[in-house]
């Protein structure tokens, strides 16, 4: 343990001095340690060009190297998932090197079913929400046809929702391996279905939980139009989209046309009602997701308008304002 520890300052010393050249992070180092001791492969180019191709799906995502180590570490039930030298030793190298092609194919297909939940480098704010899933399919045997397949539909509803919620709640945030390893623990017992409900309900981290208190909730009315959380928000607000298509964030009220007082008078808003229009249509509750052609359709449409365009049945119509509008008042 203490030689590991030495080699560990010894490593983070040379990150420090090292000014000129290619810039090394610790990642850089330890797999190094791992190209060392794998046997059949160079684990340095598999797993950099595994990085890559993890990169290009969908509309392609930021994923890097320190993801995918830790997603062994993780997969591998190692108790201790730190990057740290002890972790990177000769028997953890060949466990993981074994199982590298379940490892990956774990990986590939967690991040295939986030591009068909519409995330992509911008949105998807905290790269680790991968591994627990990765985890849980890697435990599965990672099904085949488990992206499209109807039998996994309910499943994936409950992945989607863990994935959601832990965005907005910031879940992964600070220090990861204090969520990872209980998490894990309770996805090991539970694999039948995702167990998103009982990692709700069981996961006891210091400052970190799956519930929402009213206080939160009335914060997250307060997302902004392009905010860090805004996309996963509006996947909550409306499931049932095909996100496997291309969706604009879209101002229900049209930005344009209510953003100045003169604007507002000329529709006849009242005066002691024209500030809190200014105040709040960039937030949340006058925000939609609209695919990419409606929205450019719709653009500087007056609501009316475009409301009677896309739902001429006063059915469609009502369901569309319970579903949307209702957001404009609470």
């Amino acid at each position: 343990m203490e030689e590991g520890q030495e080699l560990d300052k010894v490593l983070n010393i040379f990150i420090r001095v090292n000014s000129g050249g290619t810039q090394l992070s610790y990642s850089d180092l330890l797999l190094s340690i791992a190209t060392a001791q794998w046997k059949e492969r160079d684990a340095r180019e598999t797993i950099t060009e595994f990085v890559d191709e993890i990169n290009e799906y969908g509309d392609t995502f930021d994923f890097n190297k320190d993801l995918v180590l830790k997603t062994c570490l993780v997969l591998c039930d190692f108790p201790d998932i730190a990057f740290k030298v002890d972790n990177f030793n000769a028997s953890n190298m060949r466990k993981i090197e074994e199982e590298w092609d379940n490892i990956a194919n774990a990986i590939r297909t967690t991040v295939e079913l986030l591009s068909g939940f519409g995330f992509n480098y911008k949105t998807l704010t905290a790269n680790y929400v991968v591994i627990p899933v990765a985890y849980y399919l890697y435990k599965k045997g990672i099904p085949k046809n488990y992206v499209q397949s109807s039998s996994y539909r309910d499943d994936r509803e409950q992945i989607k929702k863990f994935i959601l919620v832990s965005l907005i709640k910031q879940i992964f945030g600070g220090q990861p391996d204090n969520v990872l390893r209980p998490i894990r623990d309770i996805i090991k017992n539970n694999l039948d279905q995702f167990p998103f409900k009982t990692i709700k309900s069981e996961l006891k981290v210091s400052n970190k939980n799956y519930k929402f208190d009213e206080e939160e909730l009335g914060e997250l009315l307060y997302t902004k139009y392009g905010g860090k959380y805004a996309f996963s928000l509006l996947s909550l607000l409306y499931p049932n989209l095909d996100y496997r298509n291309t969706f604009h964030q879209d101002h229900i009220f049209p930005r344009s046309l209510i953003s100045s007082k003169t604007k507002l008078r000329k529709k006849g808003i009242k005066e002691d009602k024209i500030q809190f229009y200014l105040d709040n249509y960039d937030y949340i509750g006058n925000i939609q997701l609209l695919e990419g052609v409606p929205n450019q359709e719709k653009s500087d449409m007056e609501f009316d308008k475009w409301l009677s365009k896309e739902f001429p049945k006063d059915l469609d119509k009502a369901d569309y304002k319970k579903n949307t509008i209702y957001l404009m008042s609470h």
